[in-house]
């Protein structure tokens, strides 16, 4: 057994237990500190961190696959949402990003697409970092979306059952969202802005499709922050243009990179 997989079972191990632990405090079953949620989380974190980095740094180069790039995208959420609750309440986030993370560890170490490692070159890396995080950052805002759905449904019918009756009051939800929007928003400005910088041919990569997509997320992203600024959107407008967009930018890269590695096997 390599360190790679002891680091990567020390991960799923360590995510389940905070997941029990806030479905635990979900049920009313009693209600732990927020020190006993984060410390499995940062703990899970850290060994993710370490599996991460052995799977994808190669001697041929950065491993870019599916599921790889996934794992990254969740431990980057996992990341963020541990940063985040430091100043704000957004451990419940985790409820969704951990089991997520979770689940790619196991992929990312036992599926193999046949994806093959390549070197980047001419500063690439940091467009792949950029993308990395701005998929994490939106998808958080997803995540943050659906939330922020239920909660306005239940006081749409007139009354907070169950666990959102523990949330912070939709004004503050609804912050939080366009929070992560703007963050998600510059930071996939700038990946596609580096993209068009270092990638030499759209075409022969196999790029176009993922570029058009990521443009239209964009755009999805940037319409619904300037009705927010204009015309005040908030609520079902809100939820709607956020999803809207993190869907497209997940079938830009996931949707097309599934299709690349499992039909075309390129």
């Amino acid at each position: 057994m390599n360190f790679s997989v002891i680091s990567g079972f020390a991960a799923f191990v360590l995510y389940t237990v905070a997941c029990l632990v806030l479905y635990r405090q979900f049920r009313g079953q009693g209600k732990p500190s927020r020190t006993a949620i984060l410390v499995p989380g940062g703990l899970a974190v850290a060994a993710h961190a370490v599996c991460l980095w052995q799977v994808m740094i190669t001697p041929q180069g950065l491993q870019l696959g599916l599921f790889p790039v996934a794992s990254a995208v969740a431990f980057t959420g996992a990341t963020l949402v541990l940063l985040s609750c430091l100043y704000r309440p957004f451990e419940w986030i985790s409820a969704l990003v951990y089991p997520f993370a979770a689940l790619t560890i196991p992929a990312m170490l036992w599926v193999n697409t046949g994806y093959t490692a390549h070197p980047l070159a001419h500063g690439l890396g940091v467009h792949v970092l950029l993308s990395i995080v701005a998929y994490a950052v939106l998808a958080l805002a997803a995540c943050q979306a659906v939330l922020l759905w239920v909660q306005d449904r239940q006081l749409k019918s007139g009354h907070i059952r169950g666990v959102m009756r523990l949330f912070p009051p939709i004004q503050v939800m609804e912050s939080m969202l366009f929070e992560a929007i703007w963050l998600g928003q510059i930071l996939l400005t700038a990946a596609i802005l580096s993209g068009f910088f270092y990638v030499d041919s759209l075409f022969a990569q196999h790029l176009v499709h993922k570029s058009v997509l990521t443009l239209v997320s964009w755009v999805v992203f940037a319409i619904l922050l300037g009705g927010r600024y204009v015309r005040g959107w908030r609520g079902r407008t809100a939820i709607r243009f956020t999803l809207s967009g993190f869907a497209v930018l997940l079938v830009a890269f996931f949707g097309s990179q599934l299709v690349l590695e499992f039909i075309l096997e390129r």
